[in-house]
């Protein structure tokens, strides 16, 4: 209240939706239109219905509109997701529907707000476009306000018409937060310095932010495993290190090769985190199999998409990956709540948000592959790790030290304090890119090795 618009940091499963909404009707801030991705737009409904009963009426917008469904703009509350409010332009992006412009919201919500980082995103353009003249009310949601790096947080803070307050404009807070210094190609941002600094200085204008056990006492702490496992390409895994081009020549052709030749570093990442997956696949069925004979519940998150396929039809077992509508998405979780199954596998990007209930019935993770962004651990721990979890959460991350996963843990490690330092406040050193870190790891292994 005494800040107007700002970004709900509160750790993730602390129940911001709930925040939101009551922020909204403490506030009568109808029409009041909630932006969201479009995995959680249904939920969104259900929860304000939930607590308001008939007192609102809530409307879920669609890209098509049918002669059956017809969206309806005159609700006190509109829910429309991320990927359909905004829509080429020339060069630029504008909404894609005109009451995004037109309706005078009293209130803007965003839900995971740092959809919003990339300033020159479809989405942000049409966000900024819908929040710029308004003097409505803008909530920025998310748990993990920075994901890999302080600049991330320049556009969020632009959204909700805060910036000045930070810093006096953009050089000014890239140089002050960012480390930021010129390369012959430009300015490089990618770093952080005075990371207390701006976490307080934050906190004092437009951000708020509680840790999880500080609202939820008896929740019961995360303990976090790593289970160092074998590997079953050992060769080929030397060979990629060793001549990545040679390596794609001899295993796809000699086009894919010349084709990787225009982004060496990239194709040699991809192809390293595929052959990490590939090679403790027999190792992460046997630890499936040896736990199934206990019976417990167990999430296992992975990235491949044809990993995890091959490892659900393996157990007969349930599967949220890409391409799975949000309704789908909230079927296959009460399924599994519901029935004896054992394992449910979950691609991290599209169950690493928007999914609750499993707490109820599960403790026990396994994370088999690491992403590029600490965040993306956050948000999986945190579909366990909630509100109405009631026993110790285990997780446990599959690894090999054979395979790029020693680089990417020793990366993530190295972001985590990175992105801890703004989000929570806790101190951080000057910080380099993830991916520069995991290729001179990668380089200097390749070195060794000769």
């Amino acid at each position: 209240l005494r800040a107007g618009s700002f970004i709900n940091g509160d750790d993730v499963g602390l129940g911001k939706t709930y925040e939101a909404i009551l922020y909204a009707e403490v506030t009568n801030s109808f029409p009041c239109i909630v932006v969201v991705p479009a995995s959680v737009k249904y939920n969104w409904e259900e929860k304000w219905l939930e607590i308001t009963g008939a007192k609102r009426k809530v409307s879920v917008m669609e890209s098509l509109e049918t002669k059956k469904r017809k969206n309806d703009w005159s609700s006190d509350v509109v829910i429309i997701n991320y990927d359909i409010i905004g829509k080429k332009a020339g060069t630029g992006a504008t909404v894609k529907f005109k009451e995004l412009l037109e309706i005078p919201w009293k209130m803007f919500i965003f839900d995971e707000g740092h959809f919003l980082k990339e300033d020159s995103s479809q989405r942000s353009r049409a966000a900024r476009m819908m929040t710029k003249k308004s003097k409505g009310i803008i909530q920025l949601l998310t748990g993990t306000a920075v994901m890999s790096r302080p600049s991330e947080l320049w556009n969020l803070l632009v959204i909700i018409k805060k910036e000045h307050l930070i810093a006096k404009d953009w050089n000014q807070f890239i140089l002050r937060f960012c480390a930021a210094y010129r390369s012959k190609f430009g300015w490089v941002y990618s770093g952080a310095t005075n990371s207390i600094e701006l976490n307080q200085t934050i906190r004092d204008y437009c951000y708020l932010r509680r840790a999880k056990r500080e609202v939820l006492k008896d929740l019961p702490d995360v303990q976090k495993i790593i289970f160092q496992t074998s590997i079953t390409n050992q060769k080929d895994i030397a060979h990629a290190e060793r001549d990545i081009i040679d390596f794609i020549r001899q295993t796809k052709g000699d086009e894919k090769a010349e084709s990787a030749m225009e982004a060496e570093a990239l194709v040699s990442l991809g192809v390293l985190r595929k052959l990490a997956i590939q090679g403790k696949l027999k190792a992460i069925e046997q630890y499936l199999k040896d736990w199934k004979v206990g019976g417990k519940k167990l999430v296992v998150f992975g990235l491949h998409r044809e990993e995890l396929d091959y490892l659900s039809q393996k157990f007969d077992s349930l599967l949220i990956a890409g391409g799975v509508s949000s309704k789908r998405k909230q079927e296959i979780v009460k399924t599994w709540i519901n029935n004896d199954d054992v394992f449910l596998f979950a691609n991290m990007e599209s169950a690493g948000t928007g999914v609750d209930g499993l707490q109820t019935v599960c403790s026990n993770m396994l994370i088999i592959e690491l992403p590029w962004r600490p965040s993306d651990i956050t948000q999986v721990i945190g579909r366990l790790d909630r509100s109405e979890q009631t026993e110790p959460s285990t997780v446990t991350f599959m690894l090999s030290t054979e395979t790029i996963d020693k680089e990417m843990w020793e990366m993530l490690e190295s972001k985590e304090a990175n992105t801890e330092a703004v989000n929570k406040g806790i101190d951080v050193v000057k910080q380099q890119s993830g991916m520069r870190m995991v290729m001179r790891a990668l380089i200097q292994k390749s070195k060794n090795k000769i």
